[in-house]
């Protein structure tokens, strides 16, 4: 199939609209992208990254989708037993009160800290765009950096460059001569490329 010569800049722009649209759409565009339209190495640099901070932005959002559920799950069930010491004839206005003085101030925090995470989000998407696109490193707000660096990494296949030595330093079996993997001391072949040590 004959692929659709496109600016790679009109594409970038769709994708980083679809940073916006959710997690979904940038899947579906990027398919959409790299199965009818030529890309070429920066597109390609520019997809891992975009998937990169996408990925940091889920990941910080998981996260706080965790401690909300936390929260509920632990107020719920003060509630319900409180509600079951009020069955058993405790006096009522514990439920009252602890709903006055406790559920509603720690709900109201969450609701508050649930708005600056959004927030939070949202500046860290709009700050990574406007960095690609005046066309300088590809930066964002922490926590997102470093979780995007770790993605992106893993993603580009540096991940794993921390068991790996420089190609050529074998020798006494720490390192393969061709790949550079870690082989174990006395090893006669490497365990990844199969290169006689």
């Amino acid at each position: 199939m004959k692929k659709i010569k496109v600016n790679e800049n009109i594409l970038a722009l769709l994708m980083f609209g679809s940073i916006f649209a959710g997690w979904q759409y940038l899947v579906i565009v990027t398919a959409f992208i790299w199965a009818f339209c030529e890309a070429g190495k920066s597109l390609q640099n520019l997809t891992v990254k975009v998937f990169a901070v996408f990925g940091a932005l889920a990941i910080i959002a998981l996260g706080w989708d965790l401690i909300v559920q936390g929260v509920d799950m632990t107020m719920g069930g003060l509630n319900r037993f409180f509600n079951m010491l009020v069955s058993w004839g405790v006096d009522a206005n514990l439920v009252v009160n602890a709903n006055r003085y406790a559920f509603t101030p720690i709900n109201l925090l969450v609701e508050i800290f649930g708005s600056i995470v959004a927030f939070l989000l949202l500046l860290a998407k709009l700050k990574f765009i406007v960095s690609m696109l005046a066309n300088k490193n590809a930066t964002t707000i922490w926590p997102f950096k470093g979780f995007a660096e770790k993605i992106e990494m893993f993603a580009t296949n540096k991940f794993y460059e921390e068991d790996k030595g420089a190609p050529g330093k074998g020798g006494a079996g720490s390192f393969c001569p061709a790949c550079g993997t870690k082989c174990e001391d006395g090893a006669q072949f490497c365990p990844s490329c199969g290169k006689k040590m």
